[in-house]
């Protein structure tokens, strides 16, 4: 197994809808590719945060003069922090994964795909991921993302958590 690529960044609230480019490159074949992201923290839990910001929502996104009572708060315990994944293999478009789990393993072969992905060989030559910042809540979230070349007989479950 080969780490091609490894990216570690704090985003913050200036972050959010920014993509983050990586490109890397695949220097031979491999039978499998894998992607490994992880970000936190997914929660915020301090109503001293989550209320001003689903206030700022409602200001912006609502029609003039809604506000929320108490009881409509409640239905709000947390707030998600968000960032999503995209794959590319030199000008073509391989998949996203558009969803909350903080910790992923995304896989890409021409046998199979994780779900959002298109089934392709993992070539050699230029690949990207890009994340995307989807949501900062508050403070900051930390992101790790590594890729890994599988060759044959290699296991995904041997891919070591980032």
């Amino acid at each position: 197994m080969d780490k091609l690529m490894e990216y570690q960044a704090v985003f913050c609230l200036e972050d959010v809808q920014r993509n983050v480019l990586l490109p890397f490159t695949l220097p031979q074949d491999y039978e499998q590719l894998a992607v490994r992201l992880h970000y936190g923290p997914k929660e915020v839990r301090d109503p001293e945060i989550i209320r001003p910001r689903i206030e700022e929502c409602v200001r912006k996104y609502f029609p003039p003069g809604v506000t929320l009572t108490e009881k409509d708060m409640e239905e709000y315990p947390c707030l998600l922090n968000f960032v999503t994944l995209s794959l590319d293999c030199g000008e073509e478009y391989v998949g996203c994964a558009h969803r909350h789990p903080p910790d992923q393993t995304i896989l890409v072969s021409e046998r199979e795909a994780s779900p959002g992905f298109f089934r392709r060989r993992a070539g050699k030559g230029p690949w990207r991921v890009v994340l995307h910042v989807q949501a900062v809540v508050a403070g900051t979230v930390d992101c790790h993302v590594a890729v890994f070349g599988l060759k044959g007989g290699e296991r995904v479950d041997e891919i070591p958590a980032v």
